[in-house]
């Protein structure tokens, strides 16, 4: 019997806290746009203190959280995790490497120029030396998802994590030599992680809905078998208002949001009286 969706924990804590960093990132980038001008006021710098404060607290624990995460994915679903690891087949008695870059290629079965580093991915997702890793060859092409996308969503997510730890402790550096608002170069970085946060949500859930298929419920109904029996005029039309009404909801929202950006907090005239 299988029981319901095992990850649900690990997905909302990954989530919200994804959510989190995602604003603490946006924020932080308006108030470095605005530093970056020569708008020095106390109100700009105590907003980018505390979006990297935010970033320093949060990027390393979720981190965490997608470990275990990861840890959970390999119990319930191994042909995801076999499939974000590009990993078609284990070689008897060595452990799994992980594969940093690489083309994975489908129909050979294999990934192309792959670099690997040895045991990391048995360390990583077994926390041993000597214990394999699910192989993508373990099961038949039938239940394997799209290798190439789930494999690069995947390094998409975990190269933006990485990149945000590296915000934080660098921001904390420069805290310490009290050159926080004065860098530019850190400035600049701050200013284009800006969409950072949510590409990396946008290559998370890619991983996780891409990685999942053919299965719309795990290991009980493919996607193929839930596929609605509209024709092709009903689901275009639906389509089509689908992106009529986001694009104008998201579009107003993202002007407004780009007004309130340039005008920048003001400073409270009462302060200090």
């Amino acid at each position: 019997m299988i029981k319901a969706d095992q990850s649900f924990p690990y997905r909302l804590l990954h989530m919200t806290t994804a959510a989190f960093l995602a604003a603490a990132f946006f924020i932080g980038a308006s108030a470095a746009w605005h530093l970056l001008k020569g708008n020095k006021s106390s109100a700009m710098k105590k907003m980018f203190s505390m979006s990297l404060w935010l970033i320093l607290i949060l990027a390393p624990v979720q981190a965490l959280i997608g470990d275990a995460h990861g840890l959970n994915t390999l119990k319930y679903q191994p042909v995801k995790v076999a499939a974000m690891e590009g990993h078609w087949e284990n070689k008897p008695g060595e452990a799994t490497p992980l594969i940093l870059f690489g083309i994975p290629n489908m129909a050979k079965e294999k990934t192309e120029y792959a670099i690997e580093i040895p045991y990391l991915a048995s360390i990583i997702l077994t926390h041993s030396l000597d214990k394999q890793v699910p192989a993508l060859k373990d099961y038949p092409p039938e239940d394997r998802p799209n290798v190439f996308m789930v494999f690069w969503s995947f390094r998409v997510m975990v190269g933006l994590g990485m990149l945000m730890i590296t915000a934080g402790v660098w921001g904390l550096w420069l805290r310490y030599r009290k050159k926080l608002y004065e860098s530019k170069t850190f400035l600049r970085f701050i200013f284009f992680m800006a969409p950072s946060g949510l590409i990396a949500i946008l290559a998370g859930w890619f991983t996780t809905e891409i990685g999942r298929q053919p299965w719309v419920v795990y290991g009980l109904q493919r996607t193929a078998d839930a596929v609605s029996a509209h024709g092709e005029i009903h689901m275009s039309v639906s389509l089509l208002a689908f992106f009529v009404v986001y694009g104008g909801v998201f579009g107003i929202g993202y002007m407004y949001m780009m007004k309130l950006i340039r005008k920048g907090i003001q400073e409270d005239p009462t302060h200090g009286h």
